[in-house]
């Protein structure tokens, strides 16, 4: 059945009420069971829901059209109410209150009503209404009688159209296009998108208004051509989409490219009923296609300069090849000769008669022909540059040259040849002196070793890795490894060093212990300064390093030899203090005998004795310390470096010789500045030292004249040194025996052995301080000993 429309509609339902009034009239006219029967007929046929409502809100009246549009039969209808079962939730009771007041009569029925019901099914149609009144014969309102046509598939048809304009208007105001639809005739438009207002910097109504106004703003020199097809296609139609590019003049003054396409619309007989245009602004594609022509044309300069530059670069090339004072030779895969150079190098070969075709490995020597052969097959897979020196003997004359073999192209090489005998003969002098060099350095163990400061690597030579116990394939050499294999506790000194050199530039010294993997612990002197560029900048660390551990192995056996000698010759000193030393124990011994048989008499006459306690008791305590002094020079033990008062050491000595000095009438004098001077030395060693030469200066006065004096002179000295100087009266040192003072098994006594001042000066020597001779302008000798007051650094 065709859709009406709302006038058709209201039409119908006019002449549906004329045919129901004649009806009416006809039955009173005529029988009026003829008449209904035809009213039914008609009520049945006619195309549109035709529903009466009582004033129950009740159905009981509706035609065949009614119950299919309902989906369901008239029985299922008839008797329930219209708005519970037949309209939808949403509109339900706003729909009941209209009808309650067209019942009541606050209301008169409306020409025409949409509203939506549902069917038995569930589904929702819309429907247009017209509405009248059912009276009776008192002219009251019982009911309404209505005429409902279904308009569902209008509304949705609507919508559909509502929904595509939305999604075409967005389409169109969301793209970076401009969008235009115009008249066939160019003489209307139809619609412009927001781009137009953007890029013509116009208003679109101002385009609605005068179509024309847009070709105001073309450029003039393009203005022409745009009109121009634009006529052509009012003329003609469009035979081309696309139309001349063309410049646009923006209100603000800028100047803008566009490409605009048109495409025709046609109606259903092939009449062009619209055009369709799209515009893109290209200016930015514009500036760069002519950045790209301006490129391309310098470059095609470029290259034709380039070109010309190309030919005189070949021609000298060519020239160079030619003049070049080495062999070059190209060869293919197969050794054959394609081209070469010169002539006037043939003696380079065995053959003189070189010439393109020739072979290359057989114009070489034998032994050198199948390394040229993988020589060229290596630089065919690699595509690298391999190079292999070569002997020529001609005439019993060696003659040294060196070929690369380069790729040039695809399948030929390029041959360079040139004589090497200077280079060679350095290379073997070199060579040479390398391995004297390592020789001399594994004699000397000394190695030598550069540290690149910036990439933190470290180069080494052999000797260096001999030294350290390692080999060069085990490690990677890096300033941390180096700081690894120092013995801890010397590696937080050689990490100072190394930043103090760094800091201040300044070259270092240092002593220290290293670890090997296997655990053993060597002694090494290490010594380095700072290589700099033409900036002053600091790029390098040179240095050595010299195995000490033997010179410290044969230090330790010395110390030891020492040791040895200083206790056998402790103990020589109190064989010849025998005598002294037995005197000085039997006078407090005898003294304790006198006193103790004087207590007994005390006792037995119960007379006070503790004056004669106290006398024992410091009788046996000089005793003891005699005894202790024995003893300390009699034990056999190592070197052992403490802080002491070198003035009671001084007077420890001369306790050991005072029978001596008492029997030969010698007269000793202490002077120093303070009764307390500290020396870092061994302290037994020191004594015996002192006791030496106390006894050498004893037994110079034995025969002179009195009176006899031995002078010490006990005061600080530079350097932290303490100065004990000992003085004798007696014959002094003949001159030519000064010089010889020092040596070993050297001595100008009768019975002596020439070990006292030799042992004196290496005990001395080992604390870190000096012993020499001074003569004096008077008789005697003077022996001056300095003494370390602070451990010093060997």
């Amino acid at each position: 059945m065709p859709e009406l429309t709302t006038v058709e509609l209201l039409e119908e339902v006019k002449t549906l009420r004329r045919r129901v009034a004649e009806l009416e009239q006809q039955q009173a006219e005529r029988n009026s069971n003829k008449v209904q029967d035809l009213a039914h007929q008609y009520f049945n046929l006619v195309g549109e829901m035709i529903i009466a409502i009582d004033s129950n809100q009740t159905v009981n009246l509706i035609n065949r059209q009614g119950s299919l549009l309902l989906e369901t039969e008239e029985s299922e209808i008839i008797g329930k109410n219209w708005f519970d079962h037949f309209l939808p939730d949403a509109n339900r009771e706003e729909v009941r209150a209209l009808f309650e007041k067209l019942i009541q009569g606050d209301l008169m029925p409306v020409e025409y009503f949409e509203n939506e019901i549902i069917t038995a099914s569930g589904r929702l149609k819309s429907m247009a209404w017209h509405n009248s009144l059912l009276r009776d014969a008192a002219d009251r309102i019982i009911g309404t009688l209505s005429v409902g046509v279904d308009i569902t598939a209008r509304k949705e048809t609507e919508q559909a159209l509502r929904e595509n304009d939305q999604m075409f208007r967005q389409i169109s105001e969301n793209i970076n296009e401009l969008f235009w639809v115009c008249s066939p005739d160019w003489r209307e438009v139809y619609y412009a998108s927001q781009m137009y207002e953007v890029i013509w910097g116009r208003s679109c109504q101002s385009l609605y208004d005068d179509p024309r106004s847009c070709l105001d703003a073309i450029h003039p020199d393009d203005r022409e051509s745009v009109e121009s097809e634009i006529r052509a296609t009012s003329e003609n139609g469009l035979s081309n989409s696309e139309f001349p590019r063309f410049r646009i003049i923006h209100k603000n003054g800028s100047v803008r490219w566009m490409q605009v396409r048109a495409f025709p619309v046609y109606d259903d007989n092939h009449r062009v009923t619209r055009i369709v245009g799209i515009g893109v602004d290209i200016t930015s594609r514009k500036q760069e296609e002519d950045a790209v022509h301006r490129e391309n044309a310098e470059l095609e300069r470029c290259v034709e300069e380039r070109t010309e530059e190309l030919a005189r670069r070949t021609a000298q090339l060519k020239a160079m090849f030619i003049a070049i004072p080495d062999v070059v030779l190209v060869l293919n895969r197969n050794g054959e000769i394609i081209n070469f150079n010169s002539r006037s190098k043939m003696d380079y070969f065995l053959s003189p008669t070189l010439h393109r075709g020739s072979i290359i490995w057989k114009v070489l020597p034998g032994n050198v022909r199948s390394q040229m052969k993988l020589l060229i097959n290596r630089v065919y897979d690699s595509q690298q540059i391999e190079t292999l020196d070569y002997c020529l003997v001609k005439q019993e004359k060696k003659s040294w040259y060196r070929a690369r073999v380069l790729p040039y192209l695809s399948d030929e090489f390029l041959m360079m040849i040139e004589q090497i005998n200077d280079q060679k003969i350095a290379e073997m002098e070199l060579k040479d002196l390398h391995e004297k060099l390592s020789e001399a350095q594994r004699l000397a163990h000394i190695g030598s070793w550069e540290w690149c400061i910036k990439d933190d690597t470290i180069w080494w030579s052999d000797e260096v890795y001999r030294i350290f116990g390692v080999t060069k394939s085990d490690i990677i050499l890096t300033n941390e490894f180096f700081l690894q294999t120092i013995h801890p506790e010397d590696r937080p000194l050689v990490d100072q060093m190394i930043a103090q050199s760094l800091k201040f530039d300044l070259p270092y010294s240092i002593e220290h212990r290293i670890l090997r993997p296997d655990g053993e612990v060597r002694h090494v002197h290490e010594r380095a300064l700072l290589k700099k560029n033409d900036e002053g900048e600091v790029l390098f660390m040179n240095g050595t390093v010299q195995d000490m551990t033997e010179r410290y192995e044969a230090i330790r056996k010395a110390q030891e030899y020492r040791d040895i000698l200083a206790h056998a010759s402790r103990l020589a000193v109190m064989g010849e203090l025998t005598a002294g030393i037995s005197h000085e124990l039997n006078q407090p011994l005898t003294a304790i005998a006198n006193y103790t048989a004087a207590m007994r008499q005390h006792l037995n006459e119960n007379r006070e004795m503790t004056h004669l306690v106290d006398k024992v008791q410091e009788l046996s305590l000089r005793s003891g310390e005699i005894v202790r002094k024995l003893k300390s020079l009699a034990e056999k033990r190592t070197l052992q470096a403490i802080q002491f008062n070198i003035q009671e050491s001084i007077r420890s000595a001369l306790d050991l010789i005072q029978y001596e000095l008492r029997h030969r009438q010698i007269e000793v004098k202490i002077e120093s500045q303070t009764k307390f001077m500290v020396v870092y030395a061994d302290r037994v060693q020191i004594e015996q030292v002192l006791a030496n030469l106390f006894i050498n200066a004893l037994e110079a006065m034995a025969e002179s004249s009195y009176p006899r004096k031995l002078t010490i002179n006990v005061s600080s000295a530079e350097d932290s040194m303490i100065l004990v100087a000992i003085t004798d009266t007696g014959n002094g040192v003949p001159g030519d025996f000064v010089d010889h003072l020092f040596t070993p098994f050297t001595t100008n006594k009768k019975d002596g052995l020439g070990i006292g001042l030799s042992l004196s000066r290496s005990l001395v020597e080992a604390a870190g301080g000096r012993i020499y001779y001074r003569s004096t302008s008077e008789r005697g000798a003077c022996f001056h000993l300095l003494l370390p007051t602070r451990p010093c650094r060997k």
